[in-house]
């Protein structure tokens, strides 16, 4: 009888707990330990899935596999499409009802290369070379109007040309190429049939200057904004993101801090109106007097009278690590902001030399779900295998997520931050997603097999860094394994996420026979925050 009370105390307490993260809806491509997992794709009619996959065997062929599935991950199963031999996937996009794939013979900058377009309707793929482009370090691969986009580096500099699959014409252009250049991001502007190009180049005089570049898709400079004027004469961007344009607006957001110190001292909203004119609307941590939730309470309130001894000197405070942006979402009148602030060492024990977050390419992972480039790592290819080694490896200590809500108008709205309890990885891609569900905010993200989530309701905290076990939707089936490597966790839309990754389930087949199957699965995740009850409450 005591044990039966104990059992019986323990899943009360418990399942308030574990029905905030409820798996609604899973799917499953069978497989051998180490195949390579699916990237992921938004469409249309749900999501894209696809990887390329040499079978076992010594006369088996290198196959493309994909398939398409709903919002409740229902799908027509997997097809097939055969891939040249010696070839790899470096990089994808989507248009319209179409996956463009680009395919390389290798990893080199002069290798081969051959771009497949696959029709999503009719299962068909279609073969495009791609011939006479530059030999690059291939950076980022994008399609708008069927003319595909390069941009890498070549001896160091950025370039950027636009090859069109059907004339097979190329333009390079002009106006990226240069010393001490990185281009920060790329936005594709098909209403308008041009590419918008975020640059930063160190001037003269060392001082980083910022440029927004708009080109046509034949290459040609059509508007140049140069934010040569930012803060006071120390001050420079450190890193943004540019959002979408609305009623020819335009917004960038990030950090920023002191010239050439990647010392950060805060956050900034660039306004550019229609003319090309650009303000500025700068903040510190004056105007966020949560930023250090995250911490226990005796260390937060020292951290508080720190930086109101800093404001009495009329300085502004730093913020001690790199406090980077991660995600931008609008709302009618409001912007909610998401920023990582992350300690980053190299395996020396110290932080790399003038490391910022300006150093990094922004990729498109909204759209291109959890998007990390394979070609880019120099330690994993799509085959898993090891392209090249340094001999330092970065380590990133992550300290807190901080979430800020501005009107339209400048003002703070509320902010808040959640810790990561001294979560500590060697993956360089950002991992944490955010969903915005009328008044809610939910951050959550995986480490090992397990989900972390906040909750955060009309700014106000009402959970932080909870835990919850991965599950089957077949009580009778077991997690055997999971490879935490291969996990992904990303949000799709309104409450719900999406978690990918390989395991290995234990259960009973048809014969009622006990067996093991290894697989790459697909979870549709639902948050909700709503079924949250306190200890005190449960006690």
């Amino acid at each position: 009888m005591k044990n039966y009370l104990i059992v019986l105390f323990l899943v009360l307490c418990t399942s308030p707990l574990l029905a905030q993260v409820k798996f609604t809806e899973r799917f499953e491509v069978q497989g051998e330990p180490n195949d390579p997992t699916f990237e992921m794709m938004r469409i249309e009619e749900g999501l894209v899935s696809f990887r390329s996959h040499q079978g076992r065997g010594f006369s088996a062929k290198k196959t493309f596999q994909f398939f398409v599935s709903d919002l409740d991950l229902k799908s027509k199963g997997l097809v097939e499409l055969e891939m040249r031999p010696g070839y790899e996937m470096v990089g994808y996009d989507t248009e319209g009802n179409n996956l463009f794939v680009l395919m390389a013979k290798g990893y080199s900058s002069t290798a081969d290369k051959y771009i497949l377009q696959v029709n999503l309707e009719s299962n068909q793929g279609f073969e495009f070379p791609a011939e006479n482009l530059l030999a690059i370090e291939l950076v980022e691969f994008l399609v708008q109007n069927r003319k595909a986009v390069f941009m890498g580096n070549a001896e160091g500099r950025p370039v950027l040309q636009i090859f069109d699959l059907d004339t097979k014409s190329i333009h390079t252009v002009q106006g990226v190429y240069g010393n001490n250049t990185q281009v920060l991001q790329i936005r594709k502007m098909p209403e308008l049939e041009a590419l918008e190009v975020v640059i930063s180049r160190r001037g003269q005089y060392k001082n980083r200057e910022t440029s927004i570049l708009t080109f046509d898709m034949l290459g040609n400079l059509v508007r140049e904004i140069k934010v040569d004027q930012f803060g006071s004469q120390d001050q420079e961007i450190l890193d943004g993101m540019l959002l979408a344009d609305q009623n020819y607006q335009q917004v960038m957001i990030g950090s920023y801090g002191l010239d050439g110190r990647s010392a950060y001292q805060g956050m900034y909203i660039m306004e550019i109106n229609e003319f090309g004119e650009y303000g500025f609307k700068l903040y510190t941590l004056e105007d966020f007097p949560n930023f250090f939730n995250y911490l226990p309470e005796k260390q937060k309130s020292k951290r508080d009278e720190s930086v109101m001894k800093e404001l009495d000197k009329s300085k502004i405070p730093l913020i001690r690590n790199t406090y980077a942006v991660r995600d931008v979402r609008q709302v009618k009148d409001a912007y909610y902001i998401y920023f990582d602030q992350v300690n980053i060492v190299s395996n020396g024990g110290r932080r790399p030399g003038g490391w910022t977050s300006t150093n990094t390419y922004r990729y498109d992972r909204i759209n291109r779900m959890g998007y990390a480039p394979y070609y880019m790592d120099p330690f994993i290819s799509p085959n898993t295998t090891p392209i090249q080694t340094f001999a330092s490896i970065n380590e990133y200590q992550y300290e807190s997520a901080h979430f800020v809500k501005v009107s339209k108008e400048g003002h703070v709205l509320w902010d808040n931050a959640a810790t990561y309890d001294g979560f500590v990885t060697t993956y360089p891609e950002p991992f944490g997603e955010i969903a915005i569900v009328g008044d809610d905010l939910y951050h959550l993200y995986a480490e090992n097999d397990l989900i972390k989530a906040s909750f955060f309701r009309n700014g106000e905290k009402v959970f932080e860094h909870l835990e919850f076990e991965l599950e089957l939707p077949n009580e009778n089936e077991r997690i055997n394994y999971t490879d935490f490597e291969t996990l992904r966790l990303v949000h799709w839309y309104d409450r719900y996420f999406i978690l990918t990754g390989q395991q290995s389930i234990r259960g009973l087949n048809a014969s009622n026979q006990a067996e093991e199957r290894t697989v790459f699965f697909m979870s549709k995740i639902l948050v909700d925050g709503d079924l949250y009850q306190p200890e005190e409450a449960r006690d």
